[in-house]
């Protein structure tokens, strides 16, 4: 697995890992105990119990078990404990079943990266609409826009599809495209 310390200046740093895919991050079953200020094998326990209360296939993907290397300071070598490597879902399904200080903390800050993941998405949604609009004020010929505002203004004035169709020499599907085009190209102009 492939190391990475996330950075973060004024808490405790997280230490992720990688899977071997390279592409999933991971973190150990250990440096949640030590971040959370539980002791490893409640750790350990919780996560045994929530694998028997979550499907196998769940269980498979997202709590991998591993083992660590332990400093045995009476012998001067190492023994192997058991521990898992927890993907983002594992981690979050076993930190919001946490209580304490430390849990509410990190329940509010993935809240708070939630709610900023969201703010993105619905900022790249509104690029791409403005991209879309850009697209079709591109296509839009003079005669063309003049039309489409005239639709505006008809349609603002309450006349039907049947009756702008007539008003603008078109058929009803132009209308429909002229008036699509007004909302994305010149929102601001609508219900003025």
């Amino acid at each position: 697995m492939t190391s990475f310390t996330s950075p973060a200046p004024a808490e405790k740093s997280i230490r992720f890992e990688f899977l071997p895919d390279g592409r999933t991050p991971v973190v150990s079953s250990k440096e949640v105990a030590a971040r959370f200020g539980k002791k490893h094998k409640d750790v350990l326990r919780e996560i045994d119990r929530l694998g028997g209360q979550l499907p196998a296939d769940f269980c498979g993907r997202n709590f991998a078990p591993t083992e660590e290397s332990v400093a045995v300071p009476a012998s001067g070598g190492f023994r192997q404990d058991r521990a898992f490597a927890l993907t983002r879902d594992g981690f979050t399904l076993l930190a919001m079943g946490f209580t304490g200080a430390a849990a509410v903390q990190w329940k509010l800050k993935y809240i708070e990266a939630f709610n900023a993941l969201e703010r993105a998405v619905l900022e790249n949604a509104r690029a791409d609409a403005l991209t879309e609009g850009a697209r079709m004020a591109l296509r839009l010929t003079p005669a063309r826009r003049r039309r489409m505002r005239r639709a505006s203004v008809y349609r603002d004035k309450g006349l039907s599809m049947g009756d702008i169709a007539k008003l603008l020499d078109v058929n009803k599907r132009e209308v429909h495209y002229l008036l699509r085009t007004a909302e994305v190209v010149e929102p601001k102009r609508l219900g003025a």
